[in-house]
């Protein structure tokens, strides 16, 4: 085929048409994700319906930025026989989260497993870390790459692209994500996002690239603050003068690749303007002794999951509880308990954020991404210590999961699935949460 066709619907979102086969990604349409820590920017009205054309989906990861459950019931119910790759790993299967909407035909996808979508299209699934994905692409002469969300070590990411081979099409992200742990002045920061951007792209080294996420915003009151150093599509454009691999199309846009002519992009008529942005509301306190039952038995379980050796490299974290108007101490295999007044707390959070985090399911991610706390001290070792081992352990890569790994052949599979970026880490001893490690 001679072209290729890229809608971009919102956010991480991309429906990308090659051939018979349009392969839907990531659809966060309308809502919040992160138990209300982040907002979309911008509201798309014909999200559903271009989503809902898709003859295949795939979703990248548990994140609900991408996993976004009333978006994707929304998309079953008007088009329940669309074709699901369900990615499934020794630590995570997506197989009953994606049947659970109502899709039809939900099919498992394995790791470095190349799957024909029609007789010109197939796709491979690359992890990284404990949840996130990328996937190659390969329709007739094309080659494309859906890197988002993918944060690896440059040495990993030329290791990767020398084993994928030539790249056409690079989709790939650009904005923070997440709390930030480090004070950076608001244009430092733009210029930081820009910079490892530009980097990443150098190391896949595509013949053009559309960046083309995050476009949210947080809803928290802790972290709204960020929202200042978010890039949006004029930086992307400033990107784009200087180098001529850039294409940045704005929400609702469609973008048309041919072998034989100019790129093209097809603007949304009328444009989009930005969405009203709304700050999130916790709603009542938890319980006091609720909550320190909840997260008392959270510590316990990462202390037996790091082999009783995390508290050696987890120091305590005094957490201020906004709510309550007291302090929490946080201390790794211990029941947690109240803090003195006097002693300096290391974030701020409502209490039904320390619920999120430590009390649910994929909780961690939730609490860290959707930034729903506040820094109040300069030294971050203790939450950033605490982000690491509780991000681990949700992830299944903690000491006790990897031993695990280590003593079957799945297991053996799943490590040696992520080699390059294990060398590249252990090597490089970038490990820090919440941190590029470009």
């Amino acid at each position: 085929m001679s072209s290729v066709h890229i809608h971009y619907l919102n956010h991480a979102s991309l429906l990308v048409q090659a051939g018979d086969v349009r392969l839907l990604f990531d659809p966060w349409l309308e809502g919040t994700a992160f138990s209300g820590g982040w907002g979309l920017r911008y509201d798309n009205p014909r999200a559903f319906d271009l989503g809902a054309t898709a003859t295949h989906l795939w979703i990248s990861h548990w994140h609900s930025d991408h996993l976004h459950g009333p978006s994707l019931a929304k998309l079953a119910a008007a088009n329940p026989d669309m074709t699901v790759l369900a990615n499934v790993s020794a630590n995570f299967s997506m197989l009953e989260r994606l049947e659970s909407f109502g899709f039809r035909d939900v099919r498992p996808l394995g790791e470095r497993e190349r799957v024909d979508l029609d007789e010109d299209t197939s796709v491979c699934r690359y992890p990284t870390a404990g949840i996130d994905n990328m996937l190659h692409i390969t329709s007739g002469r094309w080659s494309m790459l859906n890197y988002n969300d993918c944060n690896l070590p440059a040495k990993a990411i030329q290791s990767l692209r020398r084993r994928i081979g030539r790249v056409d099409l690079l989709f790939t992200n650009y904005n923070h994500a997440g709390k930030l742990f480090d004070v950076v002045d608001d244009e430092a920061r733009k210029a930081q996002l820009v910079r490892v951007l530009e980097l990443t792209v150098d190391a896949l080294e595509p013949s053009q690239v559309i960046p083309f996420a995050s476009n949210h915003y947080y809803r928290t009151a802790e972290s709204a603050d960020q929202n200042a150093s978010l890039l949006g599509f004029d930086e992307l454009d400033a990107v784009a003068e200087r180098d001529a691999r850039f294409v940045v199309p704005r929400i609702g846009d469609e973008v048309i690749f041919d072998a034989q002519s100019p790129t093209r992009i097809v603007p949304l008529e009328p444009s989009l303007d930005e969405a009203s942005r709304v700050t999130h509301d916790y709603g009542e306190p938890v319980p006091w002794d609720e909550l320190i039952d909840e997260v008392s038995a959270r510590s316990q379980a990462l202390e037996s999951q790091f082999l009783k050796l995390g508290r050696l490299a987890v120091p305590d974290l005094i957490v201020r509880l906004s709510d309550h108007e007291r302090n929490l101490r946080l201390r790794l295999g211990a029941p947690a308990r109240e803090a003195d007044d006097s002693e300096a707390p290391h974030i701020e959070a409502h209490s039904q954020a320390i619920r999120i985090w430590l009390a649910r399911r994929f909780g961690d991610d939730t609490f860290i991404a959707g930034a729903h706390f506040r820094v109040l001290d300069a030294d971050t070792t203790a939450i950033e210590r605490w982000a690491l081992v509780t991000l681990l352990e949700a992830s299944h890569l903690d000491p006790q999961s990897c031993l695990h790994y280590l003593g079957e052949r799945e297991g053996r599979r799943f490590l040696w699935n992520r080699r390059e970026e294990i060398f590249a880490t252990l090597f490089g001893g970038r490990v820090k949460a919440g941190r590029v490690r470009l």
